[in-house]
């Protein structure tokens, strides 16, 4: 990807087959929202009707459950029972069938069964529902959902008490059937399959498309795809009588709309293909107009950046680019006159900032030596008994200042004719050796230790150079961890480049103070001159390297250097 003509054709194929692909992405969910949407509309509506419809069938068996428990024939039966008179189960079915109903029997204030309608009809021809059902839930009466005994369905059913001379004598239960010729029936009329659950969720009847099976989850909305070829399904309950209740579960077919989606992409899927190869192929011819003449540029900006300024760039190419190289020979011309002039502005500001370095360097030491020699003339002047004390004091005082005088001359004149690196083969396990000789004490207290890993390492440069860039940065982090820590010396390969590292877990540096690490008389020490670390950085400069420097508050510093392997011809 870091070519441009790479880029150029993969932006081509993106610009075939981005808006295609979003294109239809937005087309098939907005057909799909819209489809499952209608199903939900359909599932939801058709659920509504039933229930709306189970709502008043419950009114209607309410009330006729009060109706026959108050019909005096029923109660002569029930209560009278002499010869000849007629067969209460014969009378039970005779009503069954003019009030429209599915299930019609008597019992006791038990429970017990006193006559069914369904005996009546095990006895004639008629077509009738003979299945029978089970006692209320808990022993309740009134309006309530039972499953049916065959396991084929539920039932509404209704109580209502006979009462004689004040008291309640049985009951009189009436019900519907909510079975698989009721789903079926609803099922043809609003074309939305559905399936009956009870109260603990055990199936109770459905249509041909649902499996019968135990469903768990409660009241809402679901979407499942199955075998079932059903995929968005919603439940409700069946709120009669106490709950809990038993539930209603309609589901519509998603599966022709999702074969058309499928088609759909299946057809975008080859469009984007022809689209795909017909990008890359004019991606390819068009890139090459552009990507030569850009890869000249970039040839030619890479002299630029080596400090090849002396030739002139002609190219003739798209207008756009031409202007870029006009800006490019334009700024050429330019670093020209800039090099000069900086070459000049760099020398005096250098000169300057030295001489400002040397005079308050210098002024540091003066002010002991002449406090010590006029508090010297003063003392002979009264000739105090004490002078030989006072002179041995002033000698003494003043001979450490001119050391510190001679030191910081001496550091300057060094970083003033700093000699060119001679390039050798420097083995890596003879600087770790100077290394433990000078630092003998350090390494055996543990301030101070040596990795040995790295000891076969060969890399050109200055073996004097860099030992000295070394004793820099190993005599600051002794000096950081003077109260306590220790620096660790290290050097590895990494590709074709040498890596040494000196850290210390000292307390580190402030973003400020990172930031002037380098600057000519910047230090954090008393007594440091300020130019250390900028030998250091010039040692490795002029090696061709460079140096990192990771640093925080309270978390030591580490400087890196990298020195290459090899070194250009």
């Amino acid at each position: 990807m870091n070519s441009l003509r790479v880029r150029l054709i993969v932006g081509f194929a993106l610009v075939a087959l981005v808006p295609l692909a979003i294109a239809i992405v937005l087309l098939t969910d907005r057909i799909e929202r819209m489809v499952r949407d209608q199903a939900a509309d359909r599932v939801t509506g058709a659920l509504q009707a039933v229930t709306s419809q189970l709502v008043e069938d419950e009114r209607r068996i309410v009330e006729k459950a009060q109706l026959l428990a108050q019909d005096p024939e029923l109660r002569r039966l029930y209560l009278v029972r002499g010869a000849g008179a007629r067969d209460l189960a014969d009378f039970l079915e005779e009503r069954r069938y003019l009030l429209g109903l599915d299930f019609l029997r008597v019992t006791d204030v038990s429970g017990a069964l006193r006559a069914d309608a369904a005996d009546a009809v095990s006895r004639s021809a008629s077509p009738a529902r003979p299945a029978r059902y089970g006692p209320p839930p808990a022993g309740r009466r009134g309006i309530s959902v039972r499953r049916l005994e065959s396991d084929s369905g539920l039932v509404m059913v209704s109580a209502a008490p006979i009462q004689y001379l004040g008291a309640t004598t049985g009951h009189v239960e009436c019900g519907l059937a909510l079975d698989g010729t009721f789903l079926d029936r609803w099922r043809n009329r609003s074309g939305v399959e559905f399936a009956l659950y009870d109260a603990q969720g055990r199936a109770a009847g459905g249509t041909s498309l649902l499996a019968m099976t135990s469903w768990g989850a409660g009241e809402g909305r679901y979407r499942m795809v199955g075998t079932t070829g059903a995929d968005l399904y919603e439940t409700v309950p069946i709120a009669i009588g106490d709950p809990p209740y038993a539930r209603l579960l309609g589901a519509a077919a998603t599966s022709e709309a999702e074969a058309a989606i499928t088609a759909l992409q299946r057809a975008s899927a080859i469009l984007g293909l022809v689209a795909l190869g017909v990008a890359v192929v004019l991606g390819f011819a068009w890139s090459r107009q552009i990507s030569r003449p850009v890869e000249r540029l970039a040839g030619y900006s890479e002299k630029l950046a080596r400090g090849e300024w002396d030739q002139p760039l002609e190219l003739k190419s798209v207008r756009e680019l031409e202007t870029l190289v006009v800006a490019l020979d334009r700024m050429r011309r330019d670093l020209l006159s800039y090099r000069e002039r900086l070459v000049v502005t760099e020398r005096q500001a250098a000169w300057s900032q030295m001489a400002r370095k040397v005079a308050h360097e210098v002024k540091n030491p003066l002010t002991p030596i002449a406090i010590s020699i006029a508090d010297l003339k003063r003392s002979y002047e009264a000739k105090r008994p004490d002078f030989a004390a006072i002179l041995d004091q002033a000698v003494r005082t003043i001979g450490e200042e001119v050391e510190t005088l001679k030191r910081l001359l001496q550091e300057f004149s060094d970083f003033g004719r700093f000699p060119p690196p001679r390039i050798e083969p420097c083995r890596w396990s003879g600087l770790a050796a100077d290394l433990e000789t000078l630092y003998g004490d350090e390494i055996r207290t543990g301030r101070l230790a040596v990795s040995p890993e790295g000891r076969g390492l060969v890399f050109p440069a200055d073996a004097g150079q860099v030992r000295q860039a070394l004793v820099n940065l190993v005599r600051n982090g002794l000096d950081a961890t003077a109260g306590g820590g220790r620096v660790l010396v290290g050097a590895a390969a990494e590709d074709t480049t040498a890596v040494i590292t000196v850290a210390d877990d000292g307390p580190g540096l402030s973003q400020e103070q990172r930031a002037r690490l380098f600057t000519p008389g910047f230090t954090t020490k008393p007594e440091g001159s300020g130019l250390g670390l900028v030998i250091v950085e010039r040692i490795v400069n002029d090696h061709g390297g460079n140096i990192d420097v990771r640093t925080a508050p309270g978390q030591g510093t580490t400087f890196t250097l990298r020195l290459p392997l090899k070194r250009e011809a």
